[in-house]
């Protein structure tokens, strides 16, 4: 799902007719315990206390019928304390803070105790432009 501040960054940049903000140079996956909505509020993310980070996403295949999906394998930290249930992946235009661009549910929710490494398999990520209906 996207954003409406990604959409309308999209269409902007795309179309020309609103480009005084450009789009991201760098694009940061997460995990989020709770399902953002689409103003992107409602973003829980594990605590960087327990070894918890942002990844960055720079392997990704080229577009198929408007779909990317990532190439490789995308690791997380190890888990040094609870993450909770992560239910929902985020992607973020910056490491720390930034604004939530796309968001979806993860394939199965998953509990992260101590020493876990959270991983999103190679091709398991979908990344469109369009919303589904």
């Amino acid at each position: 799902m996207n954003t409406t501040y990604f959409l309308n960054l999209v269409a902007g940049n795309v179309y020309k007719s609103k480009t005084d903000v450009p789009l991201p140079t760098e694009l940061w996956i997460g995990l989020s315990t709770s399902a953002p909505t689409i103003n992107g509020d409602n973003v829980n993310e594990p605590s960087g206390s327990a070894g918890y980070s942002r990844v960055q996403l720079t392997d990704l295949n080229e577009p198929t019928a408007g779909v990317v999906t990532n190439k490789n394998n995308i690791d997380f930290n190890e888990s040094t304390a609870s993450w909770g249930t992560v239910t929902h992946f985020v992607i973020y235009d910056a490491k720390n803070d930034g604004n939530l661009l796309q968001y979806g549910p993860l394939s199965t929710p998953r509990s992260v105790e101590t020493a876990t490494i959270m991983t999103i398999k190679r091709d398991y990520l979908n990344l469109s432009v369009q919303n589904p209906s």
